[in-house]
């Protein structure tokens, strides 16, 4: 097992497993990590996802931001995102390494001076992603990281998923959640039993955040993945010719939905969020 970690933007930038390499789709250099292979495989924050009408209020000021998706939508917190961040190694082990990011007051438009933690461990059938960030001021966090798993494959056909969720948020034609919480049956979100998935889901299901059963599987002939994660969310894309998308993360758009996990954090407060990816041979 062995994984290759990026101080840009701490992203997951390859993975060798078994004899399998290519099991996401990484950068080729420094400059493809900024440019065309920005999104593939980094952490994603200070919040992942969408925000509709690109702005937010905490405690009665209005935080906006520049649309970077169609006209509304803010989309994985714009141009100065962790992604964009050049994280610092704080230490490192031949099987561990944590980075960091201190970001100041505002500097990515978000309220506070916060540190976020980014902790990749390797073990013999897979690695684990620990999340953590505090804050000296009310603000928002949802981190994820963001690969695209093909396995062994060359691409996503072929590709078999499973999602241990019951449930999931529609979205409107801006793909910002409409508020329900609607049920996976009878719908092409229906991936309780492992199945080769629409091309068209870019959605989040909802997760009961129990980290002691998988909450997805990703299947290929020769390889199987299983992520567990005490997230409450996966989002999920499947519209990319490499690979699928699987983010644990809180909800999308979930400041301006009441009934959605809060990820708000305060000062005193820590984020956290942890994620267990094993890999098995069929």
């Amino acid at each position: 097992m062995q994984i290759d970690v990026w101080t840009i933007g701490a992203r997951l930038n390859a993975v060798s497993w078994n004899d399998i390499d290519g099991m996401v789709d990484g950068a080729e250099t420094p400059e493809d990590a900024i440019g065309p292979t920005l999104t593939p495989g980094c952490v994603v924050g200070p919040v992942a996802n969408r925000i509709a009408r690109s702005e937010f209020e905490i405690d009665g000021t209005t935080y906006s931001f520049e649309p970077n998706e169609g006209t509304e939508t803010f989309l994985h917190s714009g141009a100065k995102s962790l992604r964009d961040f050049i994280w610092t190694i704080a230490s490192r082990s031949e099987t561990s390494v944590q980075l960091v990011a201190d970001v100041a007051d505002m500097a990515d438009g978000f309220p506070g001076n916060r540190r976020f933690t980014a902790e990749y461990s390797v073990l013999k059938d897979g690695f684990d992603l620990i999340f953590s960030a505090t804050t000296d001021a009310p603000t928002l966090v949802n981190m994820a990281l963001h690969p695209f798993w093909s396995l062994d494959l060359p691409g996503r056909d072929g590709l078999k998923l499973g999602i241990r969720a019951d449930s999931y948020t529609p979205v409107d034609q801006a793909k910002i959640p409409t508020g329900e919480i609607a049920p996976v049956d009878g719908t092409q979100f229906d991936l309780r039993t492992p199945a080769t998935p629409s091309t068209s889901i870019d959605h989040n299901f909802c997760l009961d955040g129990d980290i002691s059963q998988p909450a997805a599987t990703l299947v290929s002939d020769a390889a199987r993945m299983d992520i567990f994660t005490d997230a409450p969310g996966l989002q999920v894309f499947t519209g990319r010719d490499f690979g699928i998308a699987l983010e644990p993360q809180h909800w999308p758009d979930a400041p301006h939905h009441d009934n959605f996990p809060s990820i708000r954090l305060d000062p005193g407060q820590t984020y956290t969020q942890t994620s267990y990816y094993r890999f098995a041979a069929l």
